[in-house]
């Protein structure tokens, strides 16, 4: 385009395209949780803090606002009794990743699944026990989240 001094159209194959494009921000957390039997017999959800870091990529685009929805999404449906979780945006040498549909909620929802799950397993819950520990975790009408709404 110097050359010729006019726009020159480049077209990439779909490999090479797809490699240098932004991608989804791929999310790491390193977390501690509890759960504990209440003195009504329930299994509930205690403490949860996690450090979540995603991969910005080269550049920070929109990293620090798909971090902040995660963050805001990382309780998942369930009431924790006492949460902390703090967020870094990782610069890496990958092209800058940007926002999807769920602009980082799925990314904190998974986190948050994991950890129930884990929760799960080590009180050996089995079959509708996982089921029943979840639904009695579930935010009630007039709840507050760990963000305060």
């Amino acid at each position: 385009s110097r050359i010729s001094n006019r726009p020159v159209k480049v077209t990439l194959d779909r490999n090479v395209d797809m490699s240098i494009t932004g991608q989804r921000h791929a999310f790491y957390a390193k977390y501690s949780a509890s759960a504990f039997i209440s003195d009504d017999g329930k299994m509930k959800l205690g403490g949860f803090v996690a450090n979540v870091y995603s991969n910005a990529g080269s550049a920070l685009d929109l990293s620090g606002p798909v971090m902040d929805r995660a963050l805001f999404h990382i309780d998942g449906p369930y009431k924790w009794q006492a949460m902390k979780v703090e967020g870094v945006c990782c610069k890496t040498f990958q092209p800058p990743h940007t926002a999807f549909r769920g602009f980082g909620g799925p990314q904190g929802m998974a986190i948050c699944e994991h950890v129930v799950d884990h929760l799960s397993m080590k009180l050996r819950l089995k079959g509708s026990d996982i089921d029943k520990f979840r639904f009695e975790n579930l935010y009630q009408e007039g709840d507050s989240t760990h963000f305060g709404q």
